[in-house]
């Protein structure tokens, strides 16, 4: 059984990280449309939402003539009630993308021209910056873009067709036009693993290094930060951090969780009291690293991938079947040591 209300003794996570850095969580619809246990949590504690699915382009994206933000913007809605900070994610990724803007008809058979698929995504990203520009604080404008196996652009080995269709500067028209149509938007380039792999660290690192050299007009990096209580080291994280913090831009933890697996396990474990104490700890050193990174004006915001474990998107992945219990709350609402240890004095 959920508690039926939340544990109001509790201090409110943002509030005590305010003088720090935005703390913010991912809304599911469930969140988002039953005031339950979920809910009151995601209101007391975090000052910065985004959408876990609505705001992607498959949601959104209909066919060549419906931009349609109707579930959008209940969330929108949802955000300015409550006068929360809102993310926006995302404008362009190689999946949850609706599979008809890659090909020239709804049949799906031959690939769209390069000027066909141009046309479409900056008709979407001028849309999306236009509808949402009074509301959105940042937007991950392309998600995901550095492959796990050369460590340059993703192509179509890695399921993509931006590059395939577009070539290899797709990145930069993409922030081009939504700078364009937002001048003051913040526009981010998200992406898993860059502060835990070093050489998909370098990637990145190079790539927006090329692009700023280029002008194109990227505000910040986000570092999704889906990690484990093992990996990786927190030096490497805040090294990371402070890589792309030198380069004057602003650095965002966007997708943030702490598995107690590490990814190739495949075996359910005993979520032992010694466990629990063992993320918790990993938290802590984590959220202090955070306050010295933000101290230095590179670190913003610390958004969670969740609220509670029993919600987290990690339950069956990798592994189907398995739960996880990454996030600071249980599944039934209590804080875990995890939370306690990030709001100790």
């Amino acid at each position: 059984m959920f508690f039926s209300k939340i544990q109001k003794s509790l201090v409110s996570l943002c509030d005590y990280y305010k003088d720090y850095f935005s703390v913010g969580t991912a809304l599911s619809r469930w969140t988002l449309f039953n005031k339950g246990i979920e809910q009151k949590l995601a209101l007391k504690h975090f000052n910065e939402f985004v959408a876990e699915n609505l705001t992607k382009p498959m949601f959104i994206y209909k066919d060549e003539n419906t931009i349609d933000f109707t579930e959008a913007d209940k969330y929108l809605k949802f955000c300015k009630k409550y006068n929360k900070k809102i993310r926006w994610h995302t404008l362009v990724w190689h999946a949850q993308m609706p599979k008809w803007i890659y090909y020239q008809d709804k049949e799906c058979k031959e690939l769209a021209t390069k000027e066909m698929l141009e046309a479409r995504i900056k008709k979407y990203i001028f849309a999306v910056m236009e509808h949402t520009k009074d509301y959105v604080s940042s937007y991950d404008v392309v998600n995901e873009p550095i492959s796990d196996k050369t460590y340059k652009l993703r192509t179509e080995e890695d399921h993509s067709f931006w590059q395939k269709i577009l070539g290899p500067d797709y990145v930069e028209k993409m922030f081009t036009w939504a700078h364009e149509a937002n001048p003051n938007a913040e526009l981010v380039i998200n992406d898993y693993n860059i502060e835990s792999t070093i050489g998909k660290r370098e990637g990145m690192y190079n790539f927006v290094k090329e692009m700023l050299a280029k002008n194109v007009p990227i505000s910040a990096v986000g570092l999704q930060m889906h990690i484990s209580v093992n990996d990786p080291p927190v030096e490497q994280i805040e090294e990371t951090i402070n890589m792309f913090g030198e380069l004057g831009l602003k650095v965002l933890v966007t997708e943030m969780d702490v598995s107690v697996y590490n990814f190739e396990d495949k075996e359910r474990i005993e979520y032992t009291p010694e466990l629990l104490e063992k993320q918790a700890q990993r938290y802590k050193e984590i959220f202090e690293c955070f306050k010295r990174c933000a101290k230095k004006g590179y670190l913003t915001d610390v958004v969670l991938w969740g609220i509670m474990d029993n919600c987290s998107w990690k339950n069956d992945f990798p592994v189907p079947g398995r739960t996880d219990i990454p996030l600071l709350f249980d599944g039934k609402g209590k804080a875990k040591p995890s939370f306690y240890s990030i709001t100790e004095e």
